[in-house]
């Protein structure tokens, strides 16, 4: 398959995919992937082309086109909520806007489903998602996402990526729930069983000395309030050709080939501020005023 890297506003790993197959994810990604730098163009795929770059093994034309069905269903229930502060009637108010991700998502199927198009355009609205990144980005190999299989993993697997030159992210139990859309009901145990033993079984090939740790309160019955997430951090470097090739897949080695911006590099300090003391403010202070009585 290609050597493609997704790169997405952070924003994108806010949605909701409960709902979502392995292979519904994995096309939806590899369409992110080509819409990148792309503005709010029309892009096409074809059934070939589609199938490749998400690593889909097309077993029957039937089954391949109910993905894309489902994937199509999928996409439009993609809505982003905006909230900015506004007026009304001169009184201070919020406005809530919401709007879909794609403005196109067209999919034509010959009579046989030995042929496939897709035409998909990204909403002006929200073509910031894929296009004028700054730091606020999420960015990994699509190859590596493609190999994961469980669901949840795969989307923890984005949400780590945002840190992955930082090697530690911790998420309160709450949040953890929202992003990976668990069920209401799910207690420590439902987690534990279902999101965090898939997660420890597929991600440390590619988060190296990938631990879980449990936050839990003081309170009676020690509840769970947190997941700490500590892994080895990534570092960047020159793509290696040929890396999905057989022999390099499970090997446990990753290598970057995007560049990454000064702040998000692993041995970046950030420049901290300092305040002079009293004293040098008052003697600065007195000097100017000296200069302003000569300047008169």
């Amino acid at each position: 398959m290609a050597n493609e890297v997704v790169k997405h506003h952070n924003d994108l790993n806010t949605i909701p995919m409960r709902k979502w197959s392995k292979e519904e994810m994995d096309f939806f990604f590899a369409i992110i992937a080509k819409l990148r730098d792309e503005g709010t163009k029309e892009i096409t795929f074809d059934k070939r082309s589609l199938a490749e770059l998400a690593n889909y093994s097309v077993r029957t034309n039937k089954a391949y086109e109910q993905v894309i069905d489902q994937l199509s269903d999928n996409v439009l229930n993609i809505t982003y909520l905006e909230k900015t502060e506004t007026t009304l009637n001169g009184k201070s108010a919020y406005l809530k806007r919401r709007m879909n991700l794609f403005s196109q998502f067209d999919s034509k199927w010959t009579k046989d489903l030995s042929e496939l198009e897709i035409k998909v355009k990204v909403s002006e609205n929200y073509e910031y998602v894929l296009n004028q990144l700054n730091s606020e980005f999420t960015s990994y190999e699509l190859a590596e996402f493609t190999q994961i299989r469980s669901t949840y993993a795969k989307t923890l697997y984005r949400l780590l990526k945002q840190w992955r030159t930082i090697g530690k992210k911790e998420f309160q139990i709450d949040e953890f729930k929202r992003l990976l859309d668990m069920p209401d009901y799910y207690k420590p145990s439902h987690i534990n069983k279902n999101v965090l033993n898939y997660a420890r079984k597929e991600l440390p090939r590619f988060f190296p000395n990938l631990k879980i740790k449990p936050i839990k309160s003081n309170k009676r019955g020690t509840p769970v309030i947190a997941y700490e997430f500590t892994w080895t951090p990534e570092k960047t470097g020159k793509w290696v050709k040929n890396k999905y090739d057989k022999k390099f897949i499970g090997s446990g080695k990753t290598v970057r080939k995007e560049k990454l911006p000064e702040w998000a590099k692993e041995d970046y300090i950030q420049p901290q501020e300092t305040m002079l003391p009293k004293e040098k403010i008052d003697e600065f202070n007195e000097r100017l005023a000296r200069i302003h009585a000569n300047r008169n």
